[in-house]
This record gives C-alpha cells, sequence and structure tokens, in this order.
C-alpha cells in the first residue's frame, strides 16, 4: 500500500504543531483487520511516534495495541504507573532529562508507550526528540567521522545532567552501543547517545568524548527537532524507544496518571536480573519525596 492509502485506512495525518510524529483516528478498542495493523506499523516507523486520542483501555489492550509495533512486555515489574497522585505511582514527580529507556542493558526497550489515565490542567508534558531526524540533520563529515564509533551507556542516576563514570557505584549496570543505530524496518540511522546515560565514547580520550557528545546533543535537542506533548485524558502514545528519546519537566501537583506499557524483546529484570535493589531504592525515594 502507498503512503495515501495508510493515511486514507488510519486518518493518519501529521500531529498538529509538532515537527514530527502521526495522529492517526482509530479506536484501539474495536477489532482491528490485518491492513489497518501493517498500516498503523508503517506509520509508526515514519518517524517513531504515534498518537491516539480519546482512548479507554485497559492494560491487557493497550498491550494488544502495542503489539502492532513489536512484541508488548506483560510483566508488572516492566509495565508500570507512572503518577504523581496514586499510590505507587512510578517515578512520579523527578525531573527526567532526554533518555533512551535502559540504553545499559544489552537489548534495550525496542519501544514505550503511555496512556493518560488522569490528567488535570497544568500537568507536565512529555517532550520528544527525534534522533532520526538529528542524524538527518548532521553535516556529512559529521557523520562520517562518528559512523565508526561506540558509547557506553550507563544507569541514570537522577542527578540533573549527564550520569558520568564517577558518579557510579559497585555493579551499576552499563552496555557499549553503537553512536549510529539503524531503526529497525527501514535501516534508517539514528542517533544513539542522550544526556542522562552517555558516559562516554569508547575510542576517544576524555575531552574529546566530551566535546563530541556536545557537539552531538546540540542536534539532538535543536529546539526545532522537539515535540512537547500536552497530556490529555485518554491520549495513548507510542514510540521507538532507540529512534526517539523523551524527557520532562518535574510534575508539580497536577494530577498526572499514565500507564507504561513496554515493547522489547526481553524486560529489564531478565537482563538485570540482580538489581532488585536498585529498584527498590527508587520506591524509598518516592516515598522520601512524597
Amino acid at each position: 500500500m502507498t503512503t495515501t492509502d495508510d493515511d486514507a485506512l488510519t486518518g493518519a495525518r501529521p500531529i498538529a504543531g509538532a515537527p514530527f510524529g502521526w495522529e492517526v483516528g482509530i479506536d484501539l478498542t474495536a477489532p482491528l483487520g490485518q491492513a489497518e495493523k501493517a498500516a498503523l506499523a508503517r506509520i509508526y516507523r515514519r518517524d517513531g511516534l504515534i498518537l491516539f486520542r480519546n482512548q479507554s483501555l485497559t492494560r491487557e489492550q493497550q498491550q494488544q495495541a502495542c503489539d502492532i509495533f513489536g512484541p508488548a512486555l506483560r510483566t508488572d515489574l516492566d509495565n508500570y504507573v507512572v503518577s504523581n497522585v496514586e499510590e505507587g505511582g512510578f517515578l512520579g514527580k523527578q525531573e527526567l532529562l532526554f533518555h533512551n529507556d535502559i540504553p545499559y542493558v544489552p537489548a534495550p526497550f525496542l519501544g514505550g508507550s503511555l496512556h493518560a489515565l488522569e490528567v488535570a490542567e497544568g500537568a507536565a508534558a512529555t517532550r520528544f526528540a527525534s534522533a532520526l531526524r538529528a542524524w538527518d540533520s548532521l553535516p556529512e563529515g559529521l557523520k562520517e567521522r562518528i559512523a565508526p564509533l561506540q558509547a557506553l551507556q550507563v544507569r541514570g542516576h537522577l542527578l540533573g545532567r549527564r550520569t558520568t563514570l564517577a558518579d557510579l557505584g559497585p555493579g551499576d549496570p552499563c552496555a557499549v552501543h553503537s553512536v549510529v543505530g539503524q531503526q529497525q524496518g527501514t535501516g534508517r540511522p539514528y542517533l544513539f547517545v542522550n544526556i542522562d546515560m552517555t558516559a562516554c565514547i569508547t575510542a576517544l580520550p576524555h575531552a574529546e568524548s566530551d566535546a563530541l557528545i556536545e557537539e552531538l546533543f546540540a542536534y539532538l535537542y535543536d529546539p526545532a527537532n522537539i515535540y512537547e506533548h500536552g497530556w490529555a485524558k485518554g491520549d495513548l502514545l507510542v514510540w521507538d524507544n532507540l529512534a526517539v528519546q523523551h524527557a520532562r519537566s518535574e510534575t508539580g501537583n497536577a494530577a498526572r496518571t499514565l500507564r507504561r506499557v513496554s515493547i522489547a524483546e526481553y524486560g529489564y529484570w531478565e537482563q538485570v536480573p540482580t538489581d532488585m535493589a536498585t529498584h527498590q531504592s527508587l520506591r524509598d525515594m518516592e516515598k522520601a519525596e512524597a
């Protein structure tokens, strides 16, 4: 099918006022045919970000919707509620710098989704940055320079700045990934460095590594490359976790409850089974700030 056919079948149109991303007019509680699912998957791969509005989904329905774009995880620890008002809400209030989820494991999540269950006026927005568009904007010489390089990704420590090697503690997980990734299904290149968890470029001296990382950040986080999504109840956003980064400011007190479902071949706890202590420490941090 052509792009025009996909748009006509799903009601797809660019997200209003956004530099990238697509909004589609489909009710995800209704049965979808294979043609519709295939069209949605192609639309998703255009920019790695797709928006459904006015949804009312159970967690199972949200997982089934995410299955269109890749295998949705079903475990409780990899799917959770992000909330600043609901008891047990995870990562409810902290500022989150731009990041890919769990880049510091061998197989980071392929995608993520958030479904707005409760949103009050003034609730914090979620910001998205396209690593696909950032790559496209690089000068050719810079593309050639970074193509063979790899970066060390480390677990972020919620410092309000990039986590460095000096911030790591015993047992902190980390992984080396290519600075330039390729989008599943298209092979399109994207930048795989982020302001929260990229500690260094492995082959470069410290000062040269930092300078190059900051140079790449200038393209990634150019205001023209960022979409800020103001949540409305019923919104479902699904994004490519490798090719699109996300962030948010501190949430404040305006109610904001979003259900998270992750898309991945392997869950976090499958890859880092010894890390339950970190899970508990984050819970303790939430209680201390409540």
